[in-house]
């Protein structure tokens, strides 16, 4: 192989900073405005009664919820550029949830399915995610502002709870 080849074909190429710090002042810029929509949103009136509920920093139902997930989503963003390359491979120390499962962050927040479905809803749409693919545990605590390493805790304790059941009944 000549060098140019093996420059083209190499796993580890680098992003060209340009390219880079394009993406970073997009993202800046559009977090700019989403802050004024806060802003604007935020200074009109808001019955109390049109909140179904509240995770972490976030309470849903109200006007702001989905101005205030975007702007995270974009704070995650402008944090975790995407990679050309695609979602890097590594090891992490057991146990590790990566993907958020719907009847384990409904028993975990103590709230329904229905409900949790609709915050998922709202997540995937501000966060351009699509409805096929899996939201991390790591993003949904991020954007709604929760700790997690004590949410993987508490899902390893559910997992674990699960999994000591007796199978059989012995006679």
């Amino acid at each position: 192989m000549n060098d140019s080849n093996e420059k083209e074909w190499s796993p580890n190429y680098p992003v060209p900073e340009a390219e880079r710090q394009a993406y970073r002042d997009r993202i800046t810029v559009e977090m700019q405005k989403m802050a004024e929509k806060i802003q604007e949103v935020s200074a009109q009136p808001f019955d109390e009664k049109d909140i179904w509920a509240t995770v972490g920093n976030i309470r849903y139902g109200h006007p702001t919820a989905p101005l205030l997930l975007r702007y995270k989503a974009l704070m995650w963003f402008h944090m975790n550029p995407p990679d050309p390359r695609g979602e890097p491979m590594c090891s992490r120390a057991a146990p590790y949830t990566v993907y958020l499962r719907r009847k384990d962050m409904s028993q975990l927040l103590g709230e329904s399915m229905r409900t949790l479905d609709r915050m998922l809803a709202i997540i995937r749409e501000v966060a351009f995610i699509k409805t096929y693919q899996k939201i991390t545990v790591e993003r949904f605590c991020y954007l709604n502002g929760l700790p997690e390493d004590k949410i993987q805790e508490q899902l390893h304790e559910l997992f674990l709870k699960r999994w000591d059941k007796p199978k059989f009944k012995s006679k």
